[in-house]
């Protein structure tokens, strides 16, 4: 090699060296000041995970995907049934979220009764897959100061949490905007219900859909660790289908895959899918989520057959419930 050849390698490194720093003092910048907004004010969507993860204090916790957000009025039950209630159920996730999260929580605080919301395609494959990425991006921001998050995030999102590892700002990419625009619907004035607003039902009713999606096998087994374990701690469990505004329907692939381990278990399984006093378009911002004149009926009609099931079979549950009235 020659020396001007030596030269241009030696100018090479050194542009860069300069560009690795440049970019390190950026992420560095940039990482620390949206981490700053983060501990701030973190988006609710983060409040309500890390209360339900740190400072769970509730007797009743709803867990699910976005129909359980959506659908369930937390205060309606609180009222009903003389227990504190909380909806941790999070938009675009299925049961791996809930499995995971209930697994946390239990280890500071077991809830008397615990509902959850299953869909027919809580075993699609791209819902795990979301609620991974979802997960992911709740976590992440703690991994350094979490062991607990640590541990789930190499079991879970190895790349996530290597990348997250190497640069302050890959742990907030996926809340830039939240955190920069400050939108926020605060999740907490409704104790983790978020409503939505008005319809989008047009048309004639479509069938439900679930040709062509591939399932993921290991949900049921995700749903039968979330079910013996709540079993374990002698936590109440009821699992719901909520109402839907489709054409009806029986099963699905998912419910196939998850009805057995019910019954296998005896765990108590209400059916509102297509319950009439529900299915109404008005009742629904689409097809499959309930807007906030739906969910205050429906949470209404189960919060009343929750209590008068505990008057007539549960007395020990029922009398946690008078305790506190």
């Amino acid at each position: 090699m020659t020396r001007e050849e030596i030269h241009h390698v030696i100018r090479f490194f050194k542009k860069l060296f300069i560009l690795a720093a440049l970019l390190f003092v950026l992420d560095r910048g940039l990482g620390l000041f949206f981490q700053y907004l983060y501990e701030r004010k973190p988006p609710p969507d983060i409040q309500a995970f890390n209360h339900v993860m740190n400072t769970p204090l509730e007797d009743v916790y709803i867990f699910g995907s976005s129909k359980a957000v959506h659908g369930y009025v937390s205060n309606v039950f609180a009222d009903t049934l003389g227990l504190t209630c909380f909806n941790a159920g999070r938009e675009q996730t299925n049961i791996l979220y809930a499995d995971i999260v209930m697994s946390e929580m239990l280890r500071k605080h077991a809830p008397k009764l615990v509902i959850l919301d299953i869909t027919a395609k809580e075993t699609v494959a791209h819902n795990m897959e979301a609620s991974k990425l979802i997960l992911a991006s709740l976590m992440i921001p703690h991994i350094n100061t979490d062991t607990s998050f640590l541990r789930i995030g190499k079991a879970l999102f190895p790349k996530e949490v290597f990348a997250a590892r190497l640069s302050v700002l890959q742990r907030y990419n996926s809340q830039v905007l939240p955190l920069l625009t400050g939108a926020r619907k605060n999740r907490f004035e409704e104790n983790g219900y978020l409503p939505v607003h008005g319809s989008k039902v047009e048309g004639d009713m479509p069938a439900f859909q679930d040709k062509g999606e591939s399932y993921d096998t290991t949900a049921k087994n995700y749903f039968e660790h979330f079910v013996t374990m709540l079993q374990a701690k002698h936590v109440k469990l009821i699992v719901i289908q909520s109402p839907y505004y489709v054409q009806k329907f029986t099963t699905s692939p998912s419910l196939d895959a998850l009805m057995p381990i019910i019954k296998k278990y005896n765990v108590e399984y209400l059916d509102y899918s297509f319950n009439p006093e529900f299915f109404k378009k008005d009742y629904f911002y689409d097809n499959v989520h309930l807007n906030d004149k739906g969910a205050p009926i429906f949470s209404a009609r189960l919060a009343s057959d929750l209590r008068k099931d505990f008057e007539k079979n549960d007395t020990a549950l029922l009398s946690k419930l008078q305790s506190h009235e």
